[in-house]
């Protein structure tokens, strides 16, 4: 064996200690708790859109005034939108869900009555049409003193919309910006004097970097570095598995499943099922679409994304089949209905495949869904037709 190979298997061997070892600390300590995580809304965007814009608001539960949206303008608008420097931090009004019509609803909205700032976040749920398109518009309407001001379209990394136009909207990131701006937050002497703040902005700040891929234990991770770096064998031999990691895309391997595998054997039970890809990129759907009957559809991702839609976009579902329906599928899931204000029947952006334990890191479950898609493709479609069944006897 080669001394790089060696190393590896050195790596392989040491690792899982540090892992170990920073668990243990973990469960003596109880640093890893959180109850953004605990309360399963790490990821909910309706709740932690509410989180953000109590930050913001100079009169917010934190009672630091406008110190925290001072330093979202400083750090995160003004560097990007240059006739929002007259804004006004003391006199905005920040509100969530801004209604523009009775399906669409911006999920922020910064106002000094002069200047009218909308964001949009998107965390796991899929974009609209015209979404950005319609928000924009409405920017336009009510900036008329301070001239257009685009979106600031809000996602975890930061990645362009599928469908909107460049001029409707610019792209921010809660990785290059929210958490630096959160961190900025916390470390403020005003900050500072109140725990119960101090601690809240942490837990969200943690929350936050759980969906942005950032290893939670700082001490951990300083020591699988200093292994990485005490020899070149050492540091040769990372490069190596991360490499052959790189190459185990498991994204790709989860969906192929699917849509060769599982959605087949769905649709020999319901006919009239039909896989669809839609969009590109981070946002994109691979799903299958299968009717339920009520004038529905159920809408599942590969990663098992689910919805419950109108069959006709255009039309309203009865209120007492709606209700049935979300009833239904919050047993189903054991998960409650989020109101995401686009039409949906039923939708849960916090649904995993049951039994998968919700790690924060995406890598780790699609590689999780590829150990139970590859061995048995049978029973997750299995389940699908369970789901339906039940949505069917509705």
């Amino acid at each position: 064996m080669t001394k790089p190979l060696q190393a590896a298997a050195q790596l392989v061997e040491r690792v899982p200690v540090i892992v170990k070892n920073s668990s243990e600390h973990y469960q003596k300590t109880g640093a890893a708790y959180n109850i953004f995580k605990v309360a399963g809304i790490n990821e909910r965007e309706v709740i932690m859109c509410r989180v953000l814009a109590d930050l913001l608001n100079p009169k917010g539960l934190h009672r630091r005034g406008s110190a925290y949206l001072e330093l979202f303008m400083d750090m995160v608008v003004n560097p990007l939108i240059k006739n929002t420097a007259q804004f006004n931090p003391i006199k905005a009004k920040i509100t969530t869900e801004f209604k523009i019509n009775e399906d669409r609803r911006i999920d922020i909205v910064l106002d000094d009555g002069a200047v009218f700032i909308p964001i949009e976040v998107k965390i796991n749920t899929v974009e609209q049409e015209h979404q950005l398109a319609d928000y924009a518009a409405v920017s336009r309407k009510n900036n008329t003193i301070a001239g257009f001001i685009p979106v600031l379209f809000l996602t975890p990394y930061g990645h362009e919309s599928n469908e909107a136009s460049k001029d409707d909207y610019i792209p921010i990131s809660f990785k290059k910006h929210i958490i630096p701006w959160l961190d900025k937050c916390r470390n403020l002497e005003e900050t500072d004097r109140v725990s119960p703040v101090r601690e809240m902005i942490k837990q969200f700040l943690s929350a936050i970097k759980s969906f942005c891929g950032y290893t939670e234990d700082k001490g951990m991770e300083n020591a699988i570095n200093t292994l990485i770096t005490e020899s070149r064998n050492s540091y040769v031999s990372a490069l190596m598995i991360h490499q052959a990691v790189e190459e185990l895309d498991f994204n790709k391997k989860v969906w192929e499943i699917f849509r060769d595998q599982i959605c087949e054997h769905v649709k020999n039970k319901f006919y009239d099922a039909k896989y669809l890809e839609d969009g590109e990129g981070v946002d994109a759907w691979y799903c299958l679409d299968i009717p339920i009957g009520n004038e529905c559809k159920l809408r599942i991702n590969y990663d098992w994304i689910i919805t419950v839609e109108p069959v006709n976009p255009n039309k309203t579902i009865n209120t007492g089949i709606a209700e049935k329906i979300k009833k239904t599928m919050s047993g189903i899931t054991g998960v409650h209905n989020e109101d995401c204000g686009e039409g949906s029947v039923w939708f849960s952006s916090n649904i995993k495949f049951p039994g998968i334990e919700n790690t924060g890191n995406d890598r780790i479950y699609k590689y999780e869904l590829y150990q139970i898609y590859s061995k048995n493709p049978q029973s997750v479609a299995d389940r699908i037709i369970s789901i339906v069944m039940g949505l069917k006897n509705i």
